[in-house]
């Protein structure tokens, strides 16, 4: 018995935390997504809630540093793991997104210090930042060029969206020099974010349903895409010239709503963790319907505008409620937990719909501007902070 004992090799040794977060691609971005999202969220809430005077302007933590810093965390951890599913592809080695992972996040912190400090972080920020989000953009599409798959519509749509997003970047460095400010938001948020989240969004969200929910049948548009596209491009264009973009907001309006009543989700019956991605895409429609509002105020010149609420009905009350949508059927799903939505988790999706509703009414109430943008700060805290706490944990299990 001792001799044969004596054979058994020994156990292998267990995998750190450390190196179970780096294991696969969604739990590193994920977790450098939260750490950077709070980060940024805190330099609102030291400009507004604390009236500190910070060294970089807005447009570089908060349009800059959300987009390429936070959401595209998110965006290449979802897609590095999807892709090679869709694609008929391996799974990305940790060597492919391990230093780009690293060097984008330390680009958004060294974003956070030259708040408080020398612009020399700015640009340290803007360099690594850049060279990952190019290194990331190569994998995807090396992906792509050695995929055999024919259909390669959606991961085509949204390549061309990356595209633009290092489009929308290099305009917002340049904007440290030349007046590209509106082309360079107008590009990052409607050509990348925007369009990034509604490719993801068309093509799971009815997939998710068909799964789950019996007798449904997905109804999509095969035109929905490119007309969308096209309106963007259109609405972009319009804001640069200082035009009124309330024809393409209309087009725009249209072409969604009439998509999601087509596809006719199945709302009642389904489970927590499908309606919120229901609601999350209904946000979109929502958003450019308070476009379209505020381009007739404009045409009839009034006095009363809606501001950003329209935008921010776009980026918190869709992107952010997709992104915990689709961030929690992930880690649960990829570590072998049932994708389901407990009480507490649905409450998280409820807050962050008061949290979209509190920052419309800023723009929308002026006289409680800065009240409503520290107390949606707030929000931000609770909602990631909670998320993040129920969830966070399975980044680093084995």
């Amino acid at each position: 018995m001792v001799f044969v004992s004596s054979l058994t090799p020994p156990k292998a040794p267990e995998p750190t935390p450390l190196e179970n977060l780096v294991a696969m691609p969604h739990r590193l971005f994920f977790f450098g997504g939260i750490v950077q999202t709070l980060f940024l969220i805190a330099l609102l809430l030291f400009q507004y809630g604390f009236s500190a005077s910070l060294n970089i302007s807005t447009i570089f933590y908060h349009v800059y540093g959300m987009s390429f810093g936070a959401f595209t965390q998110f965006f290449v951890g979802f897609l590095l793991t999807v892709f090679p599913r869709y694609l008929a592809r391996p799974n990305p080695p940790k060597s492919s997104y391990l230093l780009a992972g690293v060097g984008i996040n330390i680009g958004a912190l060294s974003l956070f210090i030259a708040a408080f400090s020398s612009n020399i972080f700015l640009w340290v920020a803007f360099v690594l930042i850049f060279i990952s989000y190019v290194k990331l953009f190569w994998e995807l599409v090396k992906i792509q060029l050695e995929s055999k798959v024919e259909n390669k519509t959606d991961t085509t749509w949204l390549l061309i969206s990356f595209g633009f997003g290092l489009f929308g970047q290099i305009l917002l460095i340049l904007s440290n020099f030349y007046n590209f400010e509106i082309l360079a938001t107008g590009v990052t948020f409607y050509l990348y974010l925007f369009f990034v989240v509604m490719t993801v969004s068309q093509k799971m969200i009815p997939f998710f349903a068909a799964n789950v929910m019996q007798n449904y049948i997905m109804k999509k548009s095969k035109y929905f895409l490119h007309i969308l596209f096209f309106a963007l491009i259109a609405k972009v264009l319009l804001l640069e010239f200082g035009f009124n973009s309330l024809l393409a907001d209309l087009v725009i309006f249209i072409t969604i709503t009439y998509e999601l009543v087509k596809w006719r989700l199945p709302f009642k019956g389904s489970p927590a963790i499908l309606w919120v991605l229901f609601l999350s895409i209904w946000w979109s429609s929502v958003g450019f319907l308070l476009f379209v509002i505020d381009g007739f105020l404009k045409l009839f010149g009034s006095s009363f505008h809606l501001g950003d609420a329209p935008l921010h009905a776009l980026a918190l009350g869709y992107f952010t409620t997709v992104l915990i949508g689709f961030g929690t059927r992930v880690l649960l799903g990829h570590s072998g937990r049932e994708p389901v939505a407990d009480k507490y988790t649905a409450i998280i999706f409820y807050l962050i719909q008061v949290m979209t509703l509190i920052r419309i009414c800023a723009d929308v109430f002026n006289g409680f501007y800065l009240h409503a943008i520290v107390l949606a700060v707030i929000f931000w805290f609770l909602v990631f902070g909670w998320w993040s706490g129920r969830f966070g944990k399975i980044l680093f299990e084995k």
